[in-house]
């Protein structure tokens, strides 16, 4: 019986890795193709084999993908909801990203559990049954829950970097516009030259930029820059251009009074983080800094005093 159990565990194992190791290879396989065939287009052509044989290797993986996600993808009309929002706020916008995150959820959630009720059974098999099942569940919800955390915490960063490029962007909007520039102009100028030092600011604004070269108003346009950054200084940007454009203000002044506010907002942050820091410090410091100083300082003494009473 214990044979048995041993093989079914090393059976799952393997279908764990196997489950996991083609979503990670696929998703990294689809980015190298993406990155090939820019170079492609750039500097020349590849041999159409090649090409093809990454094609069906994509296919292949793409079918594991797809079984794997269905049992956690949500129901028809997902992709124009707040589940796709979270995507394009976290900087993802490859169409099939999606489908690898539910594959991996659903690995996590299921196939992890099982290891781990077989591991327990074969390890502790006189742990009561219902501690094995509530571990079992804890792995569970633990799975479920990690990738929605991971996402959460990508986001989180990309709109910190995003916050801190903020107020440079607006000066140099505002000098653009002072030299004579109109907005459109000078939100496509500004996309080019913070391409470098603050990308993913840089590529909203360029998409920006795209959304009114094909149509769509200005307002509209950085109204959905603003929901993709997920940004309240920019909601607050849009509102300063709408009421430009009702009032008939000065654009160049609002931009101005907008960026001091930004910087002044920076500065607020940054000494926020700087207050923080004793109150950070005050847990390693009882745990690790005084039992140390403790230890060094009286050790000695009773040493000599535990010898005295000894003697």
């Amino acid at each position: 019986m214990n044979t048995t159990i041993e093989i079914l565990a090393i059976v799952l194992s393997g279908v764990a890795a196997a489950s996991v190791v083609p979503v990670v290879q696929g998703f990294a396989s689809e980015m190298a193709v993406k990155k090939r065939l820019l170079r492609v287009g750039r500097n020349g052509g590849e041999s159409a084999a090649s090409l093809e044989a990454r094609k069906v290797g994509l296919q292949r993986v793409s079918k594991v993908v797809n079984i794997l996600s269905k049992l956690s993808l949500p129901e028809e009309g997902w992709q124009d909801s707040g589940l796709q929002l979270k995507f394009l706020q976290a900087g993802i916008r490859d169409r099939n990203a999606p489908g690898y995150y539910f594959a991996v959820k659903t690995v996590l959630t299921f196939v992890f559990p099982a290891m781990l009720a077989l591991f327990l059974h074969l390890t502790r098999p006189e742990m009561p049954f219902m501690q094995a099942t509530m571990y079992v569940l804890l792995s569970a919800a633990a799975g479920y829950y990690i990738p929605e955390l991971i996402l959460r915490f990508m986001t989180a960063r990309r709109i910190g970097r995003m916050r801190d490029c903020l107020p440079d962007m607006i000066d140099l909007m505002l000098i653009c516009t002072e030299s004579g520039m109109g907005i459109d102009s000078a939100i496509a100028r500004i996309s080019r030259d913070m391409a470098r030092s603050c990308p993913e600011l840089a590529e909203e604004f360029y998409l920006s930029t795209m959304e009114m070269r094909a149509g769509a108003s200005r307002i509209e346009s950085l109204r959905n820059l603003a929901l993709r950054a997920k940004l309240e200084e920019l909601d607050d940007l849009v509102s300063m251009f709408v009421q430009a454009d009702r009032f008939g203000t000065s654009l160049a002044e609002a931009l101005r009074v907008h960026a001091d506010m930004m910087r002044t907002k920076r500065s607020q942050r940054a000494e926020e983080i700087a207050a923080k820091i004793p109150v950070k410090l005050t847990l390693p410091l009882g745990l690790f800094i005084f039992p140390t100083l403790i230890i060094v300082l009286l050790g000695p003494a009773i040493i000599r005093v535990m010898e005295t009473f000894s003697k």
